[in-house]
């Protein structure tokens, strides 16, 4: 955005000038090389206000990141949710949640990279964790899985769910022989396995 395009806000403009700083803020973050690098200069600057006009809604910019924090996991929470509700066995509702997972952090890599940093965290931030061990202990309820730690092995699932979002295979010879990184059977091969599910 260009400052011949931003309009400048009246300040204090209650509910609605918060939700403007906070959009800012997320664009900031989903279009950062590195995370956690917010500014209450720079999130005033995208959402064309004067920085003073941030105080009357967000104490300092660690307020900003939380609220964006929490929108995000909530975010994210949501969409792992709806993948579960929709599958129509445990097993398929356990790996449709892992695949949103990963699709959801392979689609918003700088939202998910400042997520997953060492200050990334809000309070319903473990939410899709418990969802995901639930969507477990549903499988082992319908002998659908032979896990014995549901708790143990849905931190696996998690673990692998990190990893299958975060990785990226740089294009060189030794790598490629390893075969193609085809994100969706890979999350769903290593969530069958992890889980202790039978055969698909």
């Amino acid at each position: 955005m260009t400052d011949q395009q931003r309009t400048r806000n009246v300040r204090g403009h209650g509910s609605r000038l918060r939700g403007e700083i906070l959009a800012a803020a997320e664009s900031l973050v989903d279009s950062a090389e590195v995370a956690g690098l917010l500014t209450l200069r720079g999130v005033a600057r995208e959402a064309g206000i004067s920085a003073p006009s941030i105080y009357d809604h967000f104490d300092d910019v660690a307020a900003i990141e939380d609220a964006v924090l929490k929108r995000a996991f909530a975010d994210l929470d949501e969409t792992v949710a709806a993948a579960v509700a929709a599958a129509p066995t445990p097993a398929e509702a356990l790996v449709a949640g892992c695949l949103a997972y990963v699709t959801y952090a392979w689609a918003h890599r700088a939202r998910y990279r400042f997520m997953i940093a060492a200050g990334g965290f809000a309070p319903d931030a473990v939410s899709t964790f418990a969802r995901i061990e639930a969507a477990l202990q549903d499988c082992i309820s319908s002998q659908a899985s032979a896990s014995t730690d549901p708790h143990a092995d849905a931190f696996l699932i998690w673990v692998g769910m990190h990893g299958m979002a975060s990785l990226e295979k740089p294009d060189r010879h030794e790598l490629r022989r390893l075969g193609p990184l085809d994100r969706a059977a890979l999350t769903e091969t290593l969530a069958r396995r992890l889980a202790k599910l039978g055969p698909a």
